[in-house]
């Protein structure tokens, strides 16, 4: 039984936000009667929740429907997302053109399991697919050439010319890049991905290429649910709990809004906290909870919808000036393409899970509406406070906030399938993600 059959009404993608809400105001036209224009409004208001309802409701139905067209690109095929998913066998090294282009690429996770195996290694499947053997990876994945806060030294290097680069690890040289860390925005991974490529030029990408890098491509990592040891119903059942989360500062302060005490813990370390009591909750994406078996201790996961994590892959500058143009061309189109599939790889393993955790005995806990629109409020605190904070730099928040909105009130409102479709088009290319495309 799939976990949106005991919740007919409403299941965690209905968690959606105030925030977003709001965008459809700011994206489609004048704000409610008697209210500032998008560009002369407070900050408060532009993320006042009752401005307008909630954007999307993904139903039974149209997540089944998510699911036409996938298609899963490992040696594993069909199997990692279910007997329901096509499947394409890895491409075979004879299956290569003699002067294919061969890149190295980098991976925190090991080739295994549902996310290495899966999600990463199966996304650069993919882009080998694409390009039908014109393009190939020499692959490092589990850590064997540099450590995850390392990918920066190495894709700067010349090391890898494909790598992950995470500013969680790198915060300090960052501001509004940890504008990824709002709450209560995207409707999943894949939204998330196609919200933040559309802001990135204009808001992100200094910050991102004063490190020496170009993006290659903004797949995300979602934080969906808060897994504890005893139930979390209300914001009142937050006060005092010790609660890890894989972000930011920015998804730090939204925990602490809402109530709870923040504790920093390198990954690893969080299964022990969680048994030894160190630890109360951990803020992360459902999908992954069985992998790192935070079921066995925690037995309750609440939906928060709390917020997404950018996981970059960065490129190599000087690889990818030497690559040639038309190749250039086509490379930027379908690093567009693969930063959606990535997510939405995260995001049916995120479906998955909830199954998955119900199977295995754990609780999941879906906020009422009223309980909802708390968090709601709370959440846009956390908005203001960001806006705040930057613009006193001398930074353009509240437009990028602005604009966020904007794409969040666009993209939330496509089913994933649609969003796939979407990104496929050249029509619908974000340009300016590097120069010149």
């Amino acid at each position: 039984m799939k976990i949106y059959d005991s919740y007919p009404f409403t299941t965690r993608r209905d968690f959606l936000k105030g925030t977003a809400a709001a965008a459809a105001t700011l994206a489609l036209g004048p704000m409610l009667p008697g209210s500032a224009s998008a560009a002369e409004a407070p900050a408060s208001r532009l993320v006042d929740p009752k401005q307008a309802p909630y954007i999307t409701t993904l139903t039974p139905e149209v997540i089944a429907d998510n699911n036409k067209g996938w298609v899963y690109y490992g040696t594993e095929s069909g199997d990692t997302f279910g007997p329901n998913v096509g499947g394409k066998a890895q491409m075979k090294p004879e299956e290569f053109n003699k002067d294919a282009i061969v890149l190295k690429c980098s991976c925190y996770y090991p080739d295994a399991g549902d996310i290495g195996h899966g999600i990463h290694w199966e996304t650069f499947n993919y882009l080998e697919h694409m390009f039908e053997g014109r393009l190939r990876f020499e692959r490092y994945f589990g850590q064997t050439l540099h450590s995850l806060a390392d990918g920066w030294k190495a894709l700067r290097a010349g090391l890898i010319d494909v790598g992950q680069t995470y500013h969680l690890h790198n915060q300090g040289a960052f501001d509004l890049s940890h504008a990824d860390g709002l709450p209560f925005l995207s409707n999943s991974n894949a939204h998330a991905t196609q919200i933040m490529e559309t802001v990135y030029p204009k808001y992100f990408k200094p910050e991102y290429e004063r490190q020496g890098i170009y993006m290659g491509f903004i797949p995300h990592f979602g934080i969906q649910g808060l897994v504890s040891r005893s139930p979390i119903r209300k914001m009142e059942d937050l006060k005092g709990v010790r609660v890890m989360v894989f972000g930011g500062e920015v998804a730090k302060e939204a925990l602490i809004t809402l109530g709870a005490t923040v504790v920093s813990l390198p990954t690893p370390d969080i299964f022990i906290g969680l048994q030894r009591g160190v630890i109360d909750a951990v803020a992360w994406a459902v999908g992954s909870v069985l992998t790192w078996r935070y079921h066995e201790v925690c037995k309750y996961v609440t939906v928060t919808g709390l917020g997404e994590t950018r996981i970059d892959y960065g490129l190599h500058v000087p690889t990818w000036n030497k690559l040639p143009k038309e190749f250039q061309k086509e490379l930027y189109h379908k690093l567009r393409i693969a930063g959606n599939h990535m997510s939405e790889g995260y995001t049916k393993l995120e479906d998955r899970g909830f199954d998955d955790l119900k199977k295995a005995g754990v609780e999941i806990i879906i906020l009422p509406p009223e309980e909802k629109q708390r968090w709601n409020e709370a959440g846009d605190k956390v908005w203001d406070w960001f806006i705040k904070k930057n613009e006193a730099k001398g930074l353009p928040a509240r437009a990028l906030a602005n604009d966020m909105r904007a794409a969040a009130a666009k993209f939330n409102a496509m089913s994933i399938r649609q969003l796939r479709e979407y990104v496929a088009d050249p029509k619908n290319i974000i340009h300016g993600i590097i120069d010149g495309f």
